[in-house]
């Protein structure tokens, strides 16, 4: 048993903070998933992709991997949230439905089928 416990804490030990969740959950949610990701970094990233001359699906398929990391930090500041309980379930419920989203979106795209 202790070996096992060993490897898990070497293993989150090489984690960055954000996904640990040690970031407080209002800059993880607000500040990182909802602004810097699904507001800017996929703009700018949707306007370099057709520049290049790609499709969105390009986009797409770049993205969604990222937005579900970025989940899994949220997730966790959720998890160590020590405010008012509605909160960290509200934002679990939030990335579950996102990246429930994402999975039906990455699959479609990759068979081929247009939304």
């Amino acid at each position: 048993m202790r070996k096992n416990n060993k490897i898990s804490e070497g293993f989150f030990q090489n984690f960055p903070p954000y996904l640990k969740g040690d970031v407080p959950l209002i800059i993880s949610f607000w500040g990182i998933y909802v602004f810097a990701w699904n507001v800017v970094f996929i703009n700018v990233l949707g306007v370099i992709v057709a520049r290049m001359g790609y499709e969105l699906k390009i986009v797409q398929l770049i993205s969604i991997p990222i937005m579900i990391i970025l989940a899994i930090g949220v997730w966790n500041s959720a998890g160590k949230y020590k405010g008012k309980k509605i909160w960290s379930v509200l934002t679990k419920v939030i990335v579950t439905t996102q990246c429930i989203a994402a999975v039906i979106l990455f699959t479609a795209l990759i068979m081929g089928i247009d939304f």
